[in-house]
């Protein structure tokens, strides 16, 4: 699936605005931090690979809905997400990093839905880029 210009989102009903809200903002970037402290402390492996991947790809999301928090919108869709930070953080987010990150979604997906395992190293490329945004979403809030 191709990623859309964030209007088609909002004229889809896949994403809308909303009253700017720092405090949820805040509150989804914490949680993506602790996700990720929690991670830290766990050793990937086969047996966990799954779910290390799951919850970075989840902290790759919370802080950057919370950029959308903050900015008032909302996603319905993770592809709005993603077309979200293409419209307005193009310059702090990569394409290359926009496709890394539409890459897990798709992973994640795959995980969640049809109970695929997620090998090691894409948990481990997947808590590289959750740490990577965690820092650049940080600057931002």
């Amino acid at each position: 699936m191709m990623i859309e210009d964030f209007d088609y989102y909002l004229r889809q009903n896949l994403a809308k605005r909303e009253v700017p809200n720092s405090g949820i903002a805040e509150s989804l970037f914490s949680k993506a931090k602790r996700r990720i402290e929690r991670i830290e402390t766990e050793q990937i492996s086969e047996r966990n690979s799954d779910l290390i991947f799951e919850d970075a790809y989840e902290a790759c999301r919370e802080a950057c809905q919370s950029l959308m928090a903050k900015a008032g919108y909302k996603p319905l869709s993770h592809e709005a997400l993603l077309s979200f930070l293409v419209k307005f953080y193009k310059n702090d987010f990569p394409s290359h990093m926009v496709a890394e990150l539409d890459r897990y979604r798709k992973l994640r997906n795959l995980s969640v839905y049809e109970a695929r395992l997620a090998s090691m190293n894409d948990a481990k490329l997947a808590v590289v880029l959750s740490m990577t945004i965690i820092k650049i979403v940080g600057v931002m809030l």
